[in-house]
């Protein structure tokens, strides 16, 4: 028993060396572990790049730098470090979620710095500790586009460039540095006068104003330029630049200028600019012509509000990606894959007008131009469309040319009696004249007289008289039955007849049926001497026309046979021979 009491002693001391041994590695390792952090907070906050260290329980932001701050709009509060107010709660979860293992793993994601702005990132993260606590360490960069992305970019924007030179307005983008981009038919209008013509207007009100100014193009015509400008802005609220879209609408100005005594003045309709994310969406949208954009396969690319609003189709989202076929009737589809397929496979542009009944039944023309054009990135063909809706011209033109014919036709009309007046009688005169020197047929010329007429007025007064008139006027034109003949007014109370084809005899006959019609019509006229009703005398002329001839000499021998009939005691015909006269009484 003595020998086990010996060696109690030794063991207590063993024991409290261990002890001691193991204290003291706990505290150093809780040391190590301080110094660990430490060196973790100094190299997350001495790094030249955006570091963020996450609570992988909680997603809590726990650490950021300087540069995390400046780069990704983190702020600190005391020792609290806040993520910016547009995350949505649940953003950092969702994006720890996305790692696993204590490897570096690199995610891409939008990141909100603000309500306005969004940046790309990539974030590349791995596992560690940090304060006796599972963390995430995470370094974010801006992101790089793959090769892939920079090739669609620039296939976009060779499509922009394509569209943006076969518009045929004068459109200019003036950037902020003030350096201008133009198209071809700015180029072309403005020359090397480029300068004046990407002027912007003063005066813009909430990002877009418009004006009208005289200018002239590069061969001296005088030229009215609308012009609307609109301030281009980012998807993050960064502005881009000024919009600026000139229409020549100088025969547009000269119709309304013309027709404004008789036509109501009609106000323009502005065209509401809309801001979207791309030069080409700014320009379909800043148009107020229909514009579309299809590819060699018939599928659209892009369109804007009006166009689709023409087919009577939903929205824009509803054709883009697909062919017209698609999203519209075989029956409307049919009157544009016509000329559809013909601009495409001959590469000519065509234009013509379109007329579409709207779903209201209003009928609507379009003046519409379809132009070929080239990618030269992809080297594929397409089509742009472009439509105007001209129906006020159209309608406007219509009227014009109604009203032109209604005025030619009242030139030619006496306003009393409704028969052809004198200068219908020379034109029709002159006409069948040359026709029958040709074809040398007999022309019969008469002019005829209502008998002491003066003594009627002086009488029964002018309203009688006036009367009178238009009852002979319309006795003469019963007499008159064929389209070639022509009956007029030649002034006062004298009339002249042209009987094309007619000779002496046939002459003597319609003479007799004149005479005839107006003793029918039995009008009192109890002043003349020559019956109690009213009578006529006429002259006549029968000849074969020749080029040695005058046709106004003719109706100076018909005059004088006329003259000689109211010599003899009025109430009869006279025809003028070329040797003698000879009367004739009704």
């Amino acid at each position: 028993m003595e020998p086990m009491f010996q060696s109690l002693p030794n063991a207590i001391y063993i024991l409290g060396f261990e002890a001691f041994i193991a204290i003291t590695l706990v505290l150093l390792f809780i040391r190590l572990g301080v110094y660990f952090s430490q060196q973790i907070t100094r190299l997350i906050q001495d790094a030249p790049t955006p570091l963020l260290l996450i609570d992988a329980k909680s997603s809590k932001l726990l650490l950021s730098n300087t540069f995390a701050s400046q780069f990704l709009g983190i702020r600190r509060v005391g020792r609290s470090y806040l993520l910016p107010d547009a995350l949505p709660a649940s953003f950092m979860a969702q994006l720890i979620d996305r790692f696993s293992g204590d490897r570096f793993v690199s995610h891409q994601c939008d990141w909100p710095v603000s309500e306005t702005k969004t940046i790309k990132v990539d974030i590349t993260g791995r596992q560690t500790r940090y304060k006796r606590r599972r963390v995430w360490l995470l370094y974010v960069s801006p992101h790089k586009p793959s090769t892939v992305e920079v090739m669609a970019e620039i296939q976009s924007l060779s499509v922009v460039k394509s569209a943006f030179d076969n518009l045929s307005e004068l459109i200019f983008i003036k950037k902020p540095d003030d350096s201008v981009v133009t198209n071809r038919a700015f180029d072309r209008f403005w020359g090397e006068r480029s300068e004046e013509g990407a002027s912007e207007i003063l005066g813009v009100m909430k990002g877009r104003a418009s004006n009208r100014r005289w200018t002239v193009d590069l061969q001296g015509r005088s030229c009215l330029l609308e012009t609307h400008q609109s301030q281009l802005m980012s998807p993050q609220g960064e502005r881009l630049g000024v919009l600026s879209i000139s229409h020549d609408v100088t025969d547009w100005h000269n119709m309304q200028r013309n027709l404004r005594d008789e036509m109501e003045k009609r106000k323009d309709t502005e065209i509401a600019l809309a801001q979207r994310d791309t030069i080409l969406q700014n320009i379909l949208e800043s148009s107020p012509d229909s514009i579309g954009i299809f590819d060699e396969n018939m599928v659209y690319q892009a369109c804007n509000e009006p166009f689709v609003k023409a087919m009577g189709i939903a929205d824009v989202d509803a054709l883009i990606g697909k062919r017209l076929q698609e999203v519209i009737s075989r029956e409307d589809y049919a009157r544009f894959s016509g000329s559809d397929n013909k601009v495409l496979s001959e590469g000519l542009p065509l234009r013509y007008t379109d007329q579409i009944i709207q779903n209201n039944g209003k009928m609507t023309w379009y003046d519409v131009v379809k132009s070929p054009f080239r990618d030269p990135i992809s080297g594929t063909n397409g089509v742009l469309v472009m439509a105007r809706d001209v129906s006020e011209r159209y309608l406007t033109q219509q009227k014009l040319e109604i009203a032109n014919q209604e005025l030619e036709r009242l030139s030619f009309i006496d306003g009393l009696t409704q028969i052809a007046n004198r200068r219908r009688f020379d034109e029709q005169l002159d006409t069948l004249w040359h026709l029958h020197v040709r074809e040398q047929q007999p022309l019969t010329v008469m002019m005829c007289d209502i008998d002491y007429f003066k003594g009627y007025n002086d009488h029964y007064g002018h309203q009688k008289g006036d009367e009178a008139l238009i009852a002979v006027a319309q006795a003469f034109r019963r007499v008159t039955s064929r389209s070639s003949d022509c009956v007029a007014r030649y002034g006062g109370e004298e009339f002249g007849f042209i009987f094309p084809n007619t000779d002496t005899n046939g002459a003597h006959i319609l003479a007799q049926r004149i005479h005839a019609e107006v003793e029918r019509l039995a009008i009192p006229h109890h002043t003349s001497n020559a019956a109690s009703s009213v009578t006529i005398s006429i002259g006549i002329v029968s000849l074969i026309p020749h080029h040695h001839n005058d046709a106004e000499a003719v109706v100076a021998l018909a005059d004088n046979a006329l003259y000689q009939a109211k010599a003899n005691g009025r109430n009869q015909t006279c025809v003028h021979h070329t040797s003698e006269n000879k009367a004739l009484t009704a």
